[in-house]
């Protein structure tokens, strides 16, 4: 019997320079300039984006993930967690 593996389809986050901004509530929190290069989300410091599907998704800090789901015009957007709970959203905006 023969066993294969079927790889997983995986949708980096382009490169480039977005601006970012975190809302909770419906109320912008934080609005800055961002980037992606080298495979990594550039803000504050810088963050591994690990593929996904749709996508990536950035561990900001223990406890607390952001997904990056492409929203078909050259951004991304996605929900914020902190443990596990949605605590509010992410969108990268292309500059």
């Amino acid at each position: 019997m023969l066993f294969g593996g079927v790889g997983q389809a995986v949708a980096d986050v382009e490169p480039g320079a977005y601006t970012s901004t975190t809302l909770s509530g419906g109320i912008v929190l934080l609005q800055r300039d961002a980037r992606v290069e080298g495979g990594d989300l550039v803000l504050i410091g810088r963050y591994p984006i690990h593929s996904t599907p749709a996508g990536g998704y950035v561990d900001l800090f223990p406890g607390h993930r952001v997904e990056l789901i492409s929203d078909g015009r050259g951004g991304y957007a996605g929900p914020a967690y902190f443990g596990g709970v949605v605590i509010g959203s992410i969108t990268l905006t292309p500059r």
